[in-house]
């Protein structure tokens, strides 16, 4: 890998310093951890008070009432990224009912709903090392960025002449410590008004800037805060040189989202992002492509409003959405609700049915970047295949891969079919379920015991009717084919005489015993169970007969009951275990199973045997690998009837060592030029040409990780261009 520089006017790139005081070039920025491009951050916004965001923001967004419902609510208004308070100084930060705030928790909720997590601390210059402790933490809770919220206690006036030596000794501590991670400082939007902030200092280390424009605390505008805020900055980026110029980073403006010392509306906050994106003179190169607002629990609902509606940065037209976090919740014996995430704003679809090849489709046209979609009309205890598509308003769609849902057994009403089809009811068995005309019989009903309508449905003595050869039939409607169900019979009258033994046949089932004595006195204004059919494949409404076999005086029936059994519970058991892989440092890496069982199926993903806070769902995403995120990984899974563990998979994190580059490139009052060379370890060389050809190496060095410095010896150079190559 090589990077080229020229001596006149260096190549723009994030992570070099140039000999003029130009701006970055937002194409060439950095990009950290987790795909975050500082110079196009999109829509973002800050929690101070966790525990007042999710009581609805305090009242102004009554669909939020939790930890998720926030998520999800600011995912939709197109916030990319929410910000944090985790610490203040060197104390983690705690509000009512989160302690601390900042947690892996709260990361694993906002990575579901598939926003970036920064936190941030309120930095007082008081305590180096805490301070970078509290970065530190931030990040082991697996967050995407950390941002110090630096003001007046970095000025002059507080802190006297250190505060530029303490803003490099904390800040570099965490770059080193974090070298791929996303940085960034609040400071105060006029510099002018506070000269005495190291702004270049955390500039230098940082990969954006988020100065605070408050308008209404001002008592301006949000046009004319925008415009003193890029002069300002602009004035700032002109007075710096060699070294620092690497302090020029892209600019995500901090906006006033509450009331203050007056009131904030929907039409300011719709001024100043068209402020920011039509400024003629911005003080990042490429104009303002992010911006977020103070504070997320203190928006007035119109104000909300105005935040989902006005968007800034860009996604490239020609990209379909990039789908995420897909999942099956609220499973039941008949429906479900898949979530997913998309990138951009597109619509929604789900594809489902019994296989692969799905079939059946539900769409939703609403444009969003939470998607949830119910399913209905599910079968009980059934596996659905399922998979997700989002089409953006380009036309561009993205569709998941295949997942799996297994819904819950059935419940089922027993069906009760009497033996009369008008009449008064006998109140004793009248309940839910009647299908009188599913009853036949060989004989009128008898009237000897004075019935109206008929209790009996047989009645058989020397003065009665019927006799042996006498019989009765029922044919249910039953919901589940192939299902299991009890008989049961009663007689709701007074029943004198020796037992009657009848046949039982039919058509549809098996299992029924083939002769039963359940006509007799026992059976007087009580169920009895006859036994246990199982219905054949694709049967719902079997016929059942029962014969009297001898004449053994009376045979009658009242109602005939049959009770769903559900399948016995099974335990869980996986058919796809998570996979091992090798991924980049840097990247994310998503383990995901498949497992069967009775629903509903409850996860817990493990790292090295530990569980992980929040991981909860069928996949889970390690964002941001690190060298430690090396181990094994697992699921857990339980559903009341057992539990499985799965094999680990072995996730290997490859270190990628920081390619050459140079980092300044200055001018020396002897003609000479003078590069610092970081990255590594390694072998490279450095090299000059005239133009993009005809390269003449200058030097070979082997690099250890720190800056290395190098004076060409050539002098007053009209134009020279410069690399640094990895060598073999």
């Amino acid at each position: 890998m090589c990077l080229l520089y020229r001596a006149v006017r260096a190549v723009p790139r994030i992570g070099a310093l140039l000999l003029a005081s130009q701006l970055i070039d937002p194409a060439e920025a950095t990009i950290r951890d987790g795909g975050i491009d500082p110079s196009n951050l999109g829509k973002g916004d800050w929690i101070y008070q966790m525990n007042q965001a999710v009581a609805q923001c305090n009242g102004n967004v009554p669909s939020v009432t939790d930890v998720p419902s926030l998520m999800i609510y600011l995912k939709n208004q197109g916030v990319r990224y929410i910000i944090v308070k985790a610490g203040t100084g060197a104390s983690l930060f705690s509000a009512s009912g989160f302690s601390p705030q900042f947690s892996s928790g709260l990361v694993n909720s906002a990575h579901a709903a598939g926003l970036w997590i920064f936190g941030y601390n309120r930095s007082y210059a008081t305590n180096t090392a805490g301070e970078a402790a509290i970065a530190d933490y931030v990040f082991q809770q697996g967050a995407d960025g950390f941002v110090w919220d630096a003001e007046a206690e970095w000025e002059y006036s507080r802190i006297g002449s250190q505060g530029p030596a303490l803003a490099i000794a904390q800040c570099s501590v965490v770059r080193s410590n974090w070298p791929n991670k996303f940085l960034a400082h609040a400071p105060f939007a006029y510099i002018s008004g506070h000269g005495s902030f190291p702004y270049k200092e955390f500039g230098y280390y940082c990969d954006a800037a988020m100065p605070q424009d408050y308008w209404v605390e001002f008592g301006s505008t949000p046009t004319a805060t925008v415009t003193k805020m890029s002069s300002d900055w602009r004035n700032w980026q002109s007075g710096l040189s060699g070294q620092w110029i690497n302090s020029i980073k892209p600019l995500a403006p901090d906006g006033q989202g509450w009331n203050g010392s007056g009131t904030v509306t929907a039409a300011q906050i719709t001024e100043f992002v068209n402020a920011l994106k039509s400024d003629p003179s911005p003080a990042t190169a490429g104009g303002y492509k992010g911006v977020n607002y103070w504070v997320c629990e203190d928006h007035p609902p119109d104000v909300w409003g105005a935040i989902a509606t006005n968007n800034i940065g860009t996604v490239p037209i020609n990209s379909a959405p990039v789908i995420a976090n897909v999942s099956a919740g609220n499973v039941n014996s008949s429906s479900a609700t898949i979530t997913w995430t998309t990138d951009q704003i597109s619509d929604n679809v789900v594809e489902y049915g019994l296989d692969a090849s799905y079939g059946t489709a539900v769409t939703n046209s609403t444009m969003l970047y939470y998607h949830t979609v119910p399913l209905a009309g599910l079968s009980g205890n059934t596996t659905y295949h399922y998979r997700v598509k989002s089409k953006n308003s380009y036309n561009k769609q993205g569709i998941s891969g295949d997942y799996v849902l297994t819904t819950a057994a059935a419940t089922v009403a027993d069906v009760i079919v009497e033996s009369r089809s008008g009449g008064q009811n006998y109140a004793a068995y009248s309940e839910a379920g009647v299908f009188p005309n599913a009853w036949s019989d060989s004989t009128s009903k008898s009237t000897a015991l004075g019935c109206t309508g008929g209790i009996g449905s047989r009645y058989n003595s020397s003065t009665g009717v019927g006799g042996a050869g006498t019989w009765f039939q029922v044919g249910p409607a039953l919901g589940v084919a192939g299902g299991q169900y009890e008989v049961w019979v009663t007689v709701g009258a007074s029943s004198a005489g020796s037992v009657v033994t009848s046949t039982i046949t039919g058509s549809g089932w098996t299992g029924l015993p083939p002769t039963t004595d359940t006509f007799n006195n026992a059976s007087i204004n009580a169920w009895r169970l006859v036994g246990t059919l199982t219905l054949k494949s694709g049967v719902t409404t079997p016929t059942v007969r029962f014969d009297e076999t001898a004449n053994n005086n009376r045979f009658y029936a009242d109602a005939v009951k049959f009770h769903y059994l559900p399948p016995p519970p099974t335990a869980p058991t996986i058919t796809t275990p998570p996979q091992s892989q090798t991924n980049n440092q840097g990247n994310a890496a998503t383990f995901s199973v498949v497992a069967a069982g009775t629903p509903l199926l409850f996860y817990q993903w493990r790292f090295n045997g530990t569980n992980i806070a929040g991981a909860t769902l069928s996949s889970y995403t390690r964002y941001a690998l690190q060298a430690s995120d090396t181990g094994s990984y697992s699921v857990f899974i339980t559903n009341g009837v057992g539990a499985a563990t799965s094999a680990n998979a072995l996730l290997t994190v490859i270190g990628a060592a920081p390619p050459p580059q140079i980092d300044s490139l200055a001018k020396l009052p002897d003609g000479k030029f003078e590069l610092e060379v970081g990255g590594g370890p390694g072998n490279f060389a450095i090299e000059s040409a005239p133009g993009l050809s005809g390269w003449t190496q200058l030097a070979s060095l082997t690099a250890t990780g720190a800056v290395f410095q190098y004076i060409d010896p050539d002098t007053n150079q009209a134009s020279r261009f410069y690399r640094v190559r990895v060598l073999p």
